[in-house]
């Protein structure tokens, strides 16, 4: 209770002091009630599951722009309330704890810490009061900051330990730690620094340092992470270097929820492993892209169908093919989930949900109108509030891509399924997701409008079964298809061999 009447009080504080260490050009207030914690999770390199989640700390407008650090703790830092925020973000986070008991989550401390002579006595009455398990929070300390702290740092670490929790050296790059004064502060895992992750692939000096790093954390005993793997080649590097766990972008983006979904690794595209009946259940905001063969190659060759790829929150797996890779390479996913079988189970899943309400985006002429009547029938009700074919080759104009932008927003339709084909839907979606101001979910559903209006029929369950279905569509569009399936798949399982060959 003592803590919850110091917080009171210290709100109050905050906002007087920030309101007069706001600058002059900003239109708004730093509003207390606008800090929340977003959070990214860290994979565990060889099996994939989730070891825990970094929290993140984000801020919102009253237009409900997300902002992020880089931004805001300038004026928090002005106003010398670190120490503030410090306990903000533990109080949320134990509270986030409670209503996850199965999470793990990892929340960064400021180099001002040191100066809260009460923090320890705080976290303790926290997770007590919360009943928390010590081994459920982790704290992530920088190089910086210990080096400038060192004395006060090895003793606050060393009661951190003692307490249960587990202690991370973050962005460690040995600029302002020796070896030797890392090891006497006995941590539990080490971070490297993002900037030298990023550097690894060019810089032969920094690929031994990264190399040097890690295997010294193996030495004393720690877990080496790796921050910041943003696109494929840190990825590709990160297996190399034999780094115990792994976080950025590449693997997933941050986002308001607690993740503990595993991920399987296919030709160094990470597919979330999960059922259809998980997704459903846990999809509540983000991007959701169905990979199969084809897609696992152009993302190689189309630097901007990778982007689109990295901006996906969801990628499942969309292919029989697929499912047989995972378990070749001793990863098998729990099941294929279809965009064509995803969503109709999605629109059934919230028939009777009235704040989803849907936009359909592709198929030829009339085909997507035709889908809207048959979803709603489906549904008995009118969750497809709107729907438009667009012309070929529209992508290109950017007229009709902003005047489609218009009509999702003036709908205000939370869902959007886009079904005009890869790569063109997905390069699309990453082009203008941030100008659609109502929708929280986005498919990217191929040819599944076409199979809901009842245009085109669908291969029989057994042949997607067998693996077979590129076979059935390829005799079905061969003009179309044949060089997708015949030239540039082609590669897939000699690159398959390899990755197996490189896991043994």
């Amino acid at each position: 209770m003592g803590c919850a009447l110091d917080f009171q009080y210290t709100d109050l504080t905050f906002l007087r002091i920030l309101m007069q260490t706001v600058p002059k050009t900003l239109s708004y207030d730093l509003r207390i009630d606008g800090f929340e914690l977003w959070f990214q999770p860290v994979y565990d390199v060889t099996h994939g599951t989730v070891s825990h989640n970094e929290v993140l700390l984000r801020w919102q407008d009253e237009l409900g722009q997300v902002h992020l650090p880089a931004e805001f703790m300038p004026l928090v830092s002005k106003a010398a309330l670190n120490p503030w925020l410090d306990r903000l973000v533990i109080q949320k986070s134990v509270q986030k704890l409670r209503e996850n008991p199965r999470a793990t989550l990892s929340v960064n401390l400021s180099n001002e810490i040191f100066q809260d002579f009460d923090i320890l006595d705080y976290i303790f009455e926290l997770t007590q009061t919360y009943r928390i398990q010590p081994h459920q929070l982790n704290f992530e300390l920088s190089e910086q900051s210990i080096a400038r702290h060192y004395h006060d740092a090895t003793r606050f670490i060393q009661v951190l330990k003692e307490l249960g929790f587990a202690v991370v050296l973050d962005n460690y790059a040995n600029q302002y730690l020796t070896f030797l004064q890392w090891e006497r502060l006995a941590l539990d895992s080490v971070k490297l620094d993002g900037r030298l992750i990023r550097s690894v692939p060019h810089d032969s000096q920094q690929s031994l340092l990264a190399k040097s790093i890690i295997q010294a954390s193996e030495a004393m005993g720690q877990a080496s992470v790796a921050k910041s793997i943003d696109s494929l080649m840190p990825s590709r590097w990160m297996g190399r270097l034999a780094f115990d766990s792994a976080q950025g972008y590449h693997l997933k983006r941050p986002s308001r929820s607690i993740c503990l979904t595993s991920k399987i690794d296919l030709l160094g595209v990470p597919i979330d492993n999960l059922t259809q009946e998980e997704l459903l259940q846990e999809l509540k905001t983000g991007i959701v892209f169905t990979p199969n063969v084809d897609h696992l190659m152009n993302i190689r060759k189309r630097q901007r169908f990778f982007q689109a790829y990295n901006a996906a929150d969801y990628k499942i797996c969309d292919s029989q093919i697929l499912v047989f890779a995972s378990r070749f390479l001793g990863t098998p996913v729990k099941e294929r989930i279809s965009g064509s079988d995803l969503l109709p189970a999605f629109y059934m899943f919230h028939k009777d949900n009235p704040e989803i309400t849907m936009f359909l985006l592709g198929g030829g002429s009339g085909v997507a109108a035709q889908a809207r009547a048959n979803i709603n029938m489906k549904a008995g009700r009118e969750i497809v509030i709107d729907a438009y074919s667009p012309s070929f080759g529209f992508e290109t104009s950017e007229l009709e891509c902003l005047q489609i932008v218009k009509r999702i927003n003036q709908s205000k339709a939370t869902v959007l399924a886009v079904g005009v084909g890869a790569p063109k839907q997905e390069e699309w979606i990453y082009k203008y997701k941030d100008q659609l101001t109502s929708v929280q979910i986005i498919f990217a559903v191929g040819a599944t409008l076409d199979f809901e209006a009842g245009v085109v029929s669908r291969a029989p369950r057994i042949v997607s079964n067998l693996g077979i279905e590129w076979f059935y569509r390829l005799m079905s569009e061969p003009r179309r298809l044949w060089k997708r399936y015949l030239v540039n798949d082609l590669p897939f399982l000699w690159l398959l061999f390899q990755q197996k060959i490189k896991n043994i």
